[in-house]
């Protein structure tokens, strides 16, 4: 956006000074050339003034649509570290019951200690495993959204950025329209 501004500053200034050269070398000077190149300028500082404040809400609304996603995102990001912060909260709390189960186990039945441990390290096996199936599908679904955000951020951006595209050939158009009348009215007065 940036340099189509600074064609459209250029084209009004460069309107400006061929405006002010034709009055300083016209071969006759009189009102009607004066009112006329006047007319120009006034013309000309009109359309600039247009496309830029047509470019101000091309920019505000691309910026609103960032804000947007970008709080989507954050949010998504928060509810994930919820679910695995609890998922492993979860585990531990279930960890330490199965621990605390094993001690008095242990202690109550000493014969039967090497298949209590065994069941007891396959049931923490179980357990880390569920967990993490836990976190892969609560991963995956935080990352399916997050995803499914920032495509939709892409399609609201896109009608924008084609208005502003838009906006920038009828900016070229509209100066080349204005330089090609400037030319004319020189030669008309030469």
């Amino acid at each position: 956006m940036a340099k189509k501004g600074g064609f459209l500053l250029g084209a009004v200034i460069g309107g400006t000074a061929a405006a002010v050269a034709a009055l300083l070398l016209a071969p006759k000077s009189g009102k009607e050339l004066r009112d006329e190149l006047a007319s120009q300028a006034d013309d000309f500082l009109d359309m600039a003034s247009d496309y830029t404040d047509m470019a101000k809400e091309k920019s505000t609304a691309l910026s609103e649509i960032a804000k947007e996603k970008a709080h989507d995102l954050s949010q998504q990001a928060g509810d994930l570290a919820g679910n695995v912060k609890q998922t492993v909260s979860d585990s531990a709390m279930t960890a330490e019951d199965e621990s605390e189960d094993i001690l008095l186990n242990l202690k109550e039945q000493s014969a039967d200690l090497s298949d209590r441990f065994k069941k007891s390290a396959a049931d923490l096996g179980e357990t880390a495993k569920d967990t993490k199936e836990d976190l892969l599908v609560d991963m995956k679904h935080s990352a399916d959204r997050a995803g499914n955000t920032i495509n939709e951020g892409i399609e609201e951006a896109k009608p924008v950025t084609a208005d502003a595209k838009i906006m920038a050939d009828m900016a070229k158009a509209d100066a080349k329209d204005a330089k090609d009348e400037l030319k004319d009215t020189f030669k008309e007065n030469k």
